[in-house]
């Protein structure tokens, strides 16, 4: 069974919501505040890569290049994570990696605190900063893959976008009944409501200004996020009963 089909990697609308406004929240501060450099939107990062490449500006390419490598590392890592719990026959265990993902966080807070940002060595700072954050949202990207039956990314917006047009010509296309445009509808509300979220996000960081301590507000998100999801699988018994789908071996 692929990772995108697995009910344990489900949430609710809430719960999306308030993932991609920390991934919009991040994202806006490490790039207005830190570095010019995007720790969750990749589309974005490979944009500014390519300009920094084509620029001959090396730091620059050097920052987005860090936090693309780390980012595919985050999701190397929370994919491995649940593969090897799937074939142990046990259940997957998001809240894990979101409670991770809040501790990377808190880590990179405390990091630039302590070190400061204005250092002149600036690799003493910017790099493991970038790395960390990188590495946090690639595992936010594996943690929840669906609202219901709709397909979702948590960290990003650009493939939202996207489906939102599709979805709305589907939704109020003519060759469409009844039932298959209330889907289709309700397909765009999620949808909207997650770019709603990343924007939002961003835009609170944006507002907020340049205090590093503004990182524990997504910190305290991320690990509300991990709670709710712990108490869903609890309340649900899926911990402690491992599957028997034999796809799942």
């Amino acid at each position: 069974m692929p990772l995108s089909s697995d009910p344990h990697l489900s949430g609710t609308r809430i719960l999306a919501i308030v993932l991609t406004a920390t991934g919009g929240f991040v994202d806006a501060h490490v790039f207005l505040y830190l570095a010019r450099v995007f720790v969750a939107n990749m589309s974005g990062n490979l944009v500014l890569f390519g300009m920094a490449l084509g620029q001959q500006q090396w730091t620059a390419g050097a920052h987005q290049g860090a936090a693309l490598v780390a980012f595919v590392g985050g999701v190397f890592f929370a994919s491995r994570f649940h593969d090897r719990r799937r074939r142990s026959g046990l259940p997957l265990r998001p809240d894990l990696l979101l409670a991770t993902e809040a501790t990377l966080l808190a880590a990179v807070a405390l990091w630039v605190l302590t070190v400061g940002a204005g250092h002149e060595a600036e690799r003493i700072v910017i790099y493991p900063a970038i790395v960390v954050a990188a590495f946090a949202m690639g595992m936010q990207n594996a943690a929840l893959l669906r609202v219901g039956a709709i397909a979702v990314a948590t960290t990003y917006a650009s493939g939202s976008v996207a489906r939102f047009g599709s979805e709305t010509a589907l939704a109020f296309g003519a060759g469409s009944n009844d039932k298959q445009r209330s889907v289709h509808r309700r397909a765009l509300g999620v949808l909207g409501s997650l770019v709603a979220a990343y924007i939002a996000g961003a835009a609170i960081a944006a507002f907020v200004g340049a205090s590093v301590a503004w990182l524990f507000l997504p910190c305290a998100a991320l690990a509300w996020a991990g709670w709710v999801t712990h108490r869903r699988i609890h309340t649900t018994g899926e911990v402690g009963h491992p599957s028997t789908d034999p796809h799942h071996r």
